[in-house]
């Protein structure tokens, strides 16, 4: 199978099996690194999955307050989730790298893992009718 940037569905497809790699790994050791790690993944590419439908494309960046914000501008209903990418982006690189202050890593997780789903929920809604429950 061969994916294609500028296939929402293709987002989709990866960005789930990093929210899933999430969950597994929550369910089996409690908050881990890679397990954050993987959360920010799901919803940088759950993100640009969205923008990617509206855009036809995205700039290549990991920065999910940019993500957001370029979000925002096409549903202010993404503003609700400036909090969820502030926390996952600064305990991504706080982990990512030697040096990044792990004080309090983790503590609100399951609070971002609730957010992601509703964040995701949004964003298939949007995408694709009827995929999210409806």
């Amino acid at each position: 199978m061969k994916t294609r940037e500028d296939n929402p569905k293709d987002w989709f497809l990866l960005a789930e099996d990093r929210l899933r790699g999430a969950d597994i790994l929550y369910a089996a050791e409690g908050v881990t690194f890679l397990g954050v790690e993987a959360l920010h993944e799901a919803v940088e590419r759950y993100l640009k999955g969205f923008l990617v439908s509206r855009a036809g494309k995205i700039e290549r960046t990991h920065d999910l307050s940019y993500l957001l914000d370029c979000a925002i501008k096409h549903d202010p209903a993404f503003r609700e989730y400036s909090g969820l990418t502030e926390s996952l982006a600064d305990q991504f690189w706080a982990q990512h790298y030697p040096g990044g202050n792990l004080e309090g890593f983790g503590a609100d997780y399951v609070e971002l893992r609730r957010q992601t789903g509703e964040l995701v929920a949004l964003i298939l809604k949007s995408v694709l009718p009827g995929a999210a429950g409806d």
